[in-house]
């Protein structure tokens, strides 16, 4: 009888063990996909994070290069028109050589000493000239973004041609005093002996 009850109680407790190594068992085997699952939503997270930030500099390119017209100019104060190569931007080149009598290639070759480009009253501004012959050879560039509209003046010696690309841009008080200044030096009007043009791009 005593033996029936140790065999009895051996089986129980057998049966108990296990149970109870099957439960860790699983358990453990349920471990493994957790950290998985949380591994991988990390991942996933920090990787929807690099796509947004991608997103977002490519959104803020686009912004940037899609100013209509001229208004790229505007991104640009400050800078040098040939450093920046604004004439080579087709849009603003295109224009420039469609103005009447205007020779787009001969300002691009003479264009070697330089102003920034400023703006005022919606008005960009930016001078050129021959290097070390300003005089001989001189240009003010005006666009209005206002009016969309271009005009160029050129100083050569005592003379000044203004190439208008739809009318004539009406200066705020600045660049005007600028250019009545470098006409003066130019000696444009002059009935004086001396008629030597000192005409120069910086005040």
């Amino acid at each position: 009888m005593k033996n029936k009850n140790i065999l009895k109680y051996i089986s129980i407790f057998s049966l108990f063990v296990l149970f109870n190594c099957t439960q860790i068992k699983k358990e453990k085997t349920q471990e493994i996909p957790i950290k998985k699952d949380k591994e991988i939503k990390i991942i996933k997270k920090i990787d929807s994070i690099r796509i947004m930030d991608s997103i977002q500099n490519i959104t803020k390119k686009s912004i940037k290069k899609s100013k209509p017209g001229l208004f790229f100019l505007t991104d640009l104060i400050g800078k040098y028109p040939t450093q920046e190569k604004i004439f080579d931007n087709k849009y603003l080149a295109g224009r420039l050589k469609k103005i009447q009598r205007f020779n787009f290639d001969n300002m691009k070759r003479d264009w070697n000493t330089e102003t920034p480009i400023t703006i005022e009253d919606r008005i960009i501004h930016a001078s050129g000239c021959k290097s070390n012959n300003c005089p001989s050879s001189g240009y003010e560039l005006f666009i209005d973004l206002k009016n969309d509209n271009i005009n160029i003046y050129h100083f050569r010696s005592n003379t000044l041609r203004v190439h208008t690309e739809k009318d004539w841009i009406t200066l705020p008080k600045g660049f005007s005093n600028e250019i009545e200044i470098k006409k003066s030096n130019a000696k444009i009007g002059s009935t004086s002996d001396d008629m030597e043009s000192t005409y120069d791009i910086t005040l």
